[in-house]
């Protein structure tokens, strides 16, 4: 997957960021093929253990970052998120900001047709926990994809005060690649296009295809 994904960066490119990075799975791949690897996830076991797999890189960097809150300007010269829990305006503009100009932004999407008409893995699960002044949150993504809902959830279990609150139900919204489109245009990509993962065209009736790609330019 990561060759994959290489395959997809631009000719020239040489910063990544890779979005909601997680253990770094595929990092090592690109580090060693020579590009400057940036990984950012909220949660800091992941960013620790990512830390210490690559440990060896001097081009690896990693921070505990929320993607929305992203403040690099104008460093990366590709963007990755895969596996990813629903784009959004905010965050479509965070990349937008951190990319170079030409730079590119390569977006994971599932395949609302495949998972409408076939029964095997129907749902995505992502939980993460984070630490922070005696309080662990613990979020919950959950993207249904036989009706194309992504969910979340949040419970924050706070120690010093021995309390727990569970908020759920919250931002649930449709995802679709139509909505996805209009975002990375709004928030200033051009060109945006789906490929499969050979780079090829890809259309949205295709029901054979489980993941595709979104690429957006700066």
């Amino acid at each position: 997957m990561a060759e994959k994904l290489q395959g997809l960066f631009p000719e020239k490119a040489a910063r990544i960021i890779d979005i909601a990075c997680g253990i770094s799975r595929y990092h090592q791949v690109w580090l060693q093929s020579g590009y400057e690897v940036t990984g950012i996830d909220i949660s800091e076991t992941f960013i620790e253990y990512a830390r210490e797999y690559n440990k060896a890189f001097d081009k690896a960097c990693y921070f505990v970052r929320d993607y929305n809150e992203l403040s690099f300007d104008n460093e990366f010269d590709v963007a990755v998120w895969t596996d990813p829990v629903g784009l959004t305006g905010l965050s479509a503009n965070r990349i937008y900001r951190a990319l170079k100009p030409k730079g590119a932004f390569i977006y994971e999407m599932w395949n609302d047709n495949y998972y409408k008409y076939h029964t095997d893995d129907r749902h995505n699960d992502c939980r993460t926990w984070s630490y922070q002044d005696g309080v662990y949150r613990l979020v919950r993504h959950e993207y249904n994809r036989a009706t194309c809902i992504s969910e979340h959830e949040e419970i924050l279990f706070d120690l010093p005060n021995d309390t727990m609150i569970h908020k759920t139900g919250l931002g649930a919204h449709p995802v679709n690649s139509y909505c996805s489109i209009q975002i990375m245009e709004a928030a200033g990509f051009k060109n945006v296009r789906f490929v499969d993962y050979k780079g090829q065209p890809f259309r949205t009736e295709n029901q054979q295809v489980k993941r595709y790609m979104m690429i957006g330019e700066k």
